[in-house]
């Protein structure tokens, strides 16, 4: 480094004050436990494991090969992508739907606002377990309460269908009190003085919430649609607590089909493993990139 330099570096350095070394322990933090794991997973894609599965030998190219050929890769994929469509779509219909029922007061809508909320407070197995009880082959209380009414048991967790709409609303209601949070906060951020003229004007009800509402509220409705799609795509504990990945491998989630290649088959295979998680980063990334890209062309 030049001498006329350092006092440019100095002087950059002064002008920036406490920032840098602020930022500087979450930076250490972020490179140990998220960019050195990412930057693992994809090096042991590349590689073999041994019986305790240790990286043994360079493969290449042929976990991945591997991956993409198995006749389960578009299945899985298309289970992990329409639980999360779909549990984002209900999680957050739902909890914006109970957000403009709940704008105008009404006698105990505090108490609603905190039994909307209280899923946020539940850890995904216990959401998982409570929903188990209610879809359990035979003696869950929603098909207790369909043959008391005289109505066929319905096969929650035993046929294809049913399964994935089973894990889709049991992930729906487990992040449906986050989503409920946050739009809570956003129609209370919108300004009175903006509705109240927008109702002299003759918007009212269904359209005040459609021309209004929910147009002021977009940054965090599309907040909530980047996060619960990721959300939805990292499911496991729902698919491990409900089905297992079946009925026959039907609802096995990437995350599931990841977890049993590394630890639930007796013999760990870190390699196929990483080479679902790299993949799962990169998916991620890509529907994250495609839902800012519709966003940016809307705000255009």
């Amino acid at each position: 480094m030049t001498l006329e330099a350092k006092p440019r570096l100095r002087g950059k350095l002064s002008k920036a004050g406490l920032g840098p070394w602020l930022l500087l322990p979450a930076a250490i933090l972020l490179a140990l436990f998220v960019y050195r794991p990412v930057f693992r997973g994809v090096q042991l894609s590349f590689f073999g494991s041994d019986i305790v599965g240790n990286p043994s030998r360079f493969v290449g190219l042929d976990n991945w090969v591997d991956f993409f050929a198995t006749g389960s890769f578009q299945r899985t994929l298309w289970t992990s992508l329409l639980i999360a469509v779909v549990a984002m779509v209900l999680a957050v219909g739902v909890s914006l739907l109970c957000v403009l029922l709940l704008r105008r007061w009404i006698p105990g809508r505090g108490l609603f606002q905190v039994i909307f909320s209280l899923p946020f407070a539940y850890s995904a197995a216990s959401a998982s377990a409570i929903f188990y009880g209610l879809f359990g082959p035979s003696t869950g209380a929603v098909n207790l309460l369909l043959q008391r009414f005289g109505f066929d048991t319905v096969p929650w967790l035993q046929e294809p269908g049913w399964a994935i709409l089973s894990i889709s609303v049991t992930t729906a209601w487990y992040e449906s009190g986050f989503a409920f949070l946050v739009l809570i906060a956003a129609i209370r951020n919108i300004p009175e003085e903006v509705l109240e003229a927008a109702e002299l004007d003759g918007a009212s009800g269904a359209r005040l919430a459609w021309t209004m509402l929910i147009p002021l509220m977009r940054p965090s409705l599309f907040f909530l649609f980047v996060t619960q799609t990721i959300a939805g795509l990292q499911t496991f504990t729902q698919v491990y607590v409900l089905t297992r990945g079946g009925p026959s491998g039907t609802t096995t989630t990437l995350v599931y089909q990841l977890y049993q290649l590394a630890f639930g088959r007796g013999v760990p295979d870190f390699g196929r493993a990483s080479v679902i998680g790299t993949f799962l980063v990169l998916l991620i990334a890509a529907v994250t990139a495609i839902q800012f890209k519709i966003a940016n062309r809307k705000d255009a």
